[in-house]
């Protein structure tokens, strides 16, 4: 069992600066960084990496925000329509997850770009780096509480109560993952292998992961997320399976 710790915060001034922000910030940058590496690797044009990697990031930044309030504070947005223009309020994964995809695919509908898949590809190979030090955050901050376990790692919450600390254990998932794609990297694989295999891998985590949480909207018993996993499952089986079977 692991002890309740106060998020981590730097106070400096009138300024607060939280530790979940930073790492949040530290794990885009390194994510960009090692996707741009991944694209010279694989003899991309960097120019467009950078470019793409642009709209993906606020795509993300913006869907997270306004898919998140749209989803799960539908009342707030018709009484403070103006809601929907401060992102920094509140974020949701599967938000950011839609805006990355939406910013990608708009990128491309109005950029001429060879390898498209290439392109997205090497982003996926980056991601879980990048989600699992966001996810450490998470966890530091134990903001994504869940029901009371005696799981080794639960973690005393405020209440007294041993719960589950949902962004710790995804950030081991995530963790894993981006130590699987690191190896996996270092040998040719087909396009697209890190983009499917990174959506099927964590939709069925994701999904019932979500059955522990104890506080979350919920639409006929399943949350916006587990909705989400499953498309995020047949996005991965879509890039997957039809190369699995013209290699044949």
């Amino acid at each position: 069992m692991l002890p309740y710790l106060a998020p981590p915060k730097l106070v400096i001034g009138h300024s607060t600066l939280y530790l979940f922000g930073f790492l949040v910030g530290a794990g885009g940058t390194i994510g960009v960084q090692m996707a741009l590496a991944r694209a010279r690797a694989l003899g991309l044009v960097e120019a467009t990496m950078r470019w793409l990697l642009l709209w993906v990031v606020v795509g993300g930044f913006v869907g997270a925000h306004v898919i998140d309030l749209l989803v799960y504070e539908p009342q707030r947005v018709l009484r403070d329509p103006g809601s929907l223009l401060r992102i920094w309020e509140t974020m949701g994964s599967f938000g950011g997850f839609a805006g990355t995809a939406i910013g990608a695919l708009v990128f491309f509908a109005v950029a001429r770009v060879e390898r498209r898949l290439a392109y997205a590809d090497a982003i996926a190979w980056a991601f879980p780096v990048a989600w699992c030090i966001g996810r450490v955050g998470c966890a530091l901050a134990y903001d994504h509480v869940g029901r009371p376990t005696s799981f080794f790692l639960g973690q005393r919450y405020v209440d007294r109560v041993v719960r589950h600390n949902l962004g710790l254990e995804e950030a081991l998932f995530t963790a894993v993952l981006a130590g699987a794609f690191l190896l996996a990297g270092r040998a040719p694989r087909r396009t697209g292998f890190f983009l499917g295999w990174m959506l099927l891998a964590y939709a069925p985590f994701r999904f019932f992961l979500d059955y522990l949480r104890i506080e979350d909207v919920r639409y006929h018993t399943l949350t916006p997320a587990q909705y989400g996993s499953v498309v995020l499952g047949l996005a991965g089986l879509a890039f997957l399976v039809p190369r699995t079977v013209s290699s044949r």
